[in-house]
C-alpha cells in the first residue's frame, strides 16, 4: 500500500448535499480506488442500456482533476482523456464493486463474496474492503 498516493474529493451527491469521496492512486499500475458511499462520483445504472455509464458527478472530479494537473503529472504519455488511461474501482452503495476499464463499466465482485485471495486476484485496495464491511453500511 506504500505506492497509493490518497486524497479527498468533495461534491455533491444525489440529493444536493456536499460529500466526501476518498481516492487512492496506484501510479504504477495506474489503478484508481474511489470510496463513495454517497453517490458523488459512483457510475449510474441506465436502465434502458441496462448498463452502468459514468456520471456527472464523476465527470465533475475529473475536470477539478485536470484543472489542477494531477491525474498528468504522473503520465509518461499524452492521453486524450485523462481518466481513460487508468482502471477505475468504486466501492460504494452497492452490493458490487464496479471497475471502469477501456470504456466499459462491469461488477468486479460482490461485497459479501469477498475473501483474501479474490481481493488480491482483481486487485482491489484492502483498506477501502474494510472500511465498507467494518462501517456497517447498508449495502443492496
Amino acid at each position: 500500500m506504500d505506492n497509493f498516493t490518497e486524497l479527498e474529493y468533495r461534491g455533491l451527491n444525489i440529493l444536493d448535499e456536499i460529500s466526501t469521496v476518498e481516492l487512492a492512486i496506484d501510479w504504477e499500475f495506474q489503478r484508481i480506488h474511489v470510496l463513495d458511499t454517497n453517490k458523488v462520483v459512483e457510475p449510474e445504472y441506465h436502465f434502458s442500456t441496462k448498463s452502468y455509464q459514468l456520471s456527472e458527478g464523476f465527470f465533475k472530479m475529473i475536470d477539478v482533476l485536470n484543472d489542477k494537473h494531477f491525474l498528468t503529472l504522473h503520465c509518461d504519455e499524452v492521453i486524450q482523456n485523462e481518466y481513460s488511461g487508468y482502471t477505475w474501482y468504486f466501492y460504494g452503495s452497492r452490493n458490487y464493486i464496479l471497475k471502469y476499464e477501456k470504456s466499459n463499466i462491469f461488477e468486479v465482485e460482490k461485497m459479501d463474496q469477498l475473501n483474501e485471495e479474490k481481493i488480491k486476484n482483481h486487485y482491489l485496495y484492502t483498506k477501502y474492503v474494510d472500511k465498507l464491511q467494518s462501517s456497517g453500511i447498508k449495502l443492496f
